[in-house]
């Protein structure tokens, strides 16, 4: 195949919905070509691919393009993983998504699905709004891990650490569940611990606590392995719920137990995907657990490993393949219908 893939090279979900699943099929022998900051595809040059996959974009300029894309008689693919019509106010992206915009973003999500031959996406919450609006083909592809993060091992280091991986969105969910509190507490009641957000600080304001503002991606394992545990809190709103649980993933790349909100795409996973679901009102309770108890968090990493063991993207790269095959598939049979 000849693929084109356009994204956000700035949009850190893109490495899992576009750059990682594209390089992997270009790894298999496809061709591709990436619309790069410094190298963006040119529009004539849609023309001349087998498929184009989307990350996201949704904006009336590409569906315009898109739509000639389309009946020049290539296969499209369209894929988002966040619901951006149910962005909250909270949330940074609101300025550009949300508010009296919303509207427009449903309109433009729904002209997107309806132009797609193959629609893409981490969550099953999102496959059936897309059906709803009109998508002919969905397909639950979840976030894989890159090859990188196979190598990582558990690194050795001193107390017990926490890490807090969270971008800036989960601000509501820190404040809502009171996790701020319950940390200092648990950092004024062990000596020996320290916990580091990673993207949204969490201004806890104590001398065990480190602020890091961003990681670069493929090094994200590698940094989470320096730690015994990851927390994962969602509160239970609609943008939550068509999430994706690619961040349990992350944790368990590094080797490390996770905790996390029964909600959304988190339901239903627990010890033998190496982590454990936690109440609303039971973070305390359940930090404090794993932080007394080497033994326990020991047998969550195991699981962890195990479990993550099988979701990388090198094994489930023919499902990537087979959505676009289909996509170009599905544009054969328009032009065969067109010449009847």
């Amino acid at each position: 195949m000849r693929i084109a893939a356009l994204t956000n090279p700035d949009l850190v979900n893109s490495n899992y919905r576009a750059y990682q699943p594209m390089m992997a099929l270009r790894r298999q022998g496809h061709e591709l070509l990436l619309n790069e900051r410094d190298r963006p595809i040119r529009p004539q040059t849609l023309l001349e691919v087998d498929v184009v996959h989307m990350h996201r974009i949704a904006v009336p300029e590409i569906q315009q393009l898109i739509g000639r894309v389309r009946a020049a008689g290539v296969g499209i693919v369209w894929d988002n993983d966040d619901d951006v019509t149910a962005v909250p106010r909270s949330n940074p992206l609101y300025a550009r998504f949300g508010g009296y915009r919303s509207r427009d973003m449903r309109a433009g999500v729904r002209a997107m699905v309806r132009l797609a031959d193959v629609v893409t996406t981490p969550s099953a919450v999102l496959a059936d709004q897309y059906r709803e609006l009109g998508a002919e083909e969905v397909r639950v592809l979840e976030n894989y891990m890159p090859t990188e993060f196979a190598k990582v091992r558990p690194a050795k280091h001193r107390g017990i650490a926490i890490a807090c991986l969270a971008a800036l969105e989960h601000q509501v969910d820190y404040q809502e569940l009171g996790l701020r509190d319950v940390l200092l507490r648990l950092l004024d009641a062990h000596s020996d611990l320290r916990v580091t957000s990673f993207g949204l600080g969490l201004g806890l304001g104590h001398e065990r606590y480190e602020h890091v503002p961003e990681v670069p991606f493929l090094e994200l394992a590698k940094t989470l392995s320096r730690f015994d545990m990851g927390i994962a809190p969602l509160v239970d709103i609609p943008w939550n719920r068509a999430r994706s649980n690619v961040k349990l993933k992350e944790y368990a790349s590094a080797g490390i137990p996770w905790l996390a909100s029964p909600v959304g795409p988190y339901r239903g996973m627990g010890e033998q995907q190496g982590g454990r679901l936690v109440p609303d009102d039971g973070w305390h309770e359940a930090l404090e657990r794993l932080i007394t108890s080497g033994r326990e968090r020991r047998k969550l990493a195991k699981r962890a490993a195990r479990w993550v063991s099988g979701e990388g993207i090198e094994q489930h790269a023919g499902r990537w393949e087979a959505a676009l095959r289909d996509a170009i598939g599905s544009a054969a049979e328009r032009a065969r219908d067109r010449a009847m």
